[in-house]
Parts: C-alpha cells; structure tokens; sequence
C-alpha cells in the first residue's frame, strides 16, 4: 500500500547544540554512521557529548529511530538502538519515527536506503551550495509499504545481505594478511 511518509513517520528535526565535558548524551553526527546506516561506536569521544536542557529534552532519541542525512550529496538513511546509549542527532538529521502499526523501523530503514529511494531523496534535495532536503518536503514522499507481515521478509534478508558484506570485508582483511606474510616470509629466507 502506498502512503505519504507523514502518515506513518512522526518527523522532526535535528538539533544544534554545543559539546560539552559533562554532557550525558551522545551527540550523534553523519560521521557515526557507516555507509550503510549503521552505528559506529569507535567515533564517540568526549566532543560527541552533550547535555540536554529546557525544550531541547524532547530532542531525545528513542530506540529504532531512524536518522536521515538531510544535508549532502548522499542521504542515507541511518538507524538509532538505545544500546548505545541516551542520544540526540545533530541538526544535520531529520529524526523519523515510525507508527510500528504500519511500518517497522528496520523495513523503513532498508527501503530508504535502497538505491532506488537514494535517486528519489536526492531530487528533493534543494540548493546551490550545500543541497539539503526539507521536512515539509520530505513528509510527502509517497513510499510503497507491505503489511507488518512481509516486511520480516525484506528485514531477514537485509539482515542476511549486511552479514555477507561484513564476513566479505573480514575475509578481505585475512587475504592481505596472508599475502603480507607470506611476502615477509619471502623477503625474510632469500635475506
């Protein structure tokens, strides 16, 4: 069924806000995000905390919510667990969060992030400089949504396709390590 990303996805902003030693947040940026959307935990540091205040409080990150990178040449789609701990994303994001009646937060991720959605988020992208897109624009992307059911189909083998990726990328790891040893090797017995 087919619906307007405003009728499944409460969607609001990101926020700027300054780092700060005592922050108890972490201050999520596109640069804690690998190219497929998923956390980066080996990029927080001490100027990736902030602390939460006033209005800003409703700024606060919810598990399974999904971040899009609204300003740049590339606007993926990123995905938020409270495993990491409390958070809020930066102004750089647009934070959508999915009525789980229609839309499940990994489905959504996925299909966001495919590149067929990539072509439709970069023409609503606007500007001259920086392109960025808007939430009044954004929130009419008309996006097609299966029942709760067959979306477990699109997650499962996402999940199995991102596992692929990651046991090809160890495996590339090994191939130069056993090449540079086995070069060294070389090197070491004709020395």
């Amino acid at each position: 069924m087919n619906y307007k990303l405003e009728n499944i996805v409460t969607i609001t902003s990101g926020v700027y806000l300054k780092p700060s030693l005592s922050g108890d947040h972490n201050y999520l940026n596109a640069k804690h995000f690998d190219n497929y959307g998923n956390i980066q935990e080996e990029y927080f540091s001490s100027t990736s905390k902030v602390e939460l205040t006033g209005r800003n409080v409703d700024h606060s990150l919810q598990d399974e919510d999904l971040l899009l990178v609204a300003k740049g040449e590339r606007n993926k789609l990123c995905y938020y667990t409270e495993s990491i701990g409390k958070a809020v994303g930066s102004s750089t994001f647009i934070v959508l969060r999915c009525d789980k009646t229609i839309v499940q937060p990994k489905f959504l991720f996925w299909l966001m992030n495919t590149s067929l959605m990539q072509g439709n988020l970069s023409r609503l992208s606007k500007g001259t400089h920086v392109k960025s897109i808007s939430i009044k624009v954004l929130s009419k992307l008309v996006v097609s949504i299966p029942s709760l059911h067959e979306q477990e189909y699109f997650i499962r083998m996402n999940d199995l396709i991102m596992q692929e990726n990651k046991i090809q990328k160890e495996l590339i790891g090994l191939k130069e390590l056993y090449y540079d040893n086995l070069l060294m090797n070389k090197l070491t017995n004709n020395g």
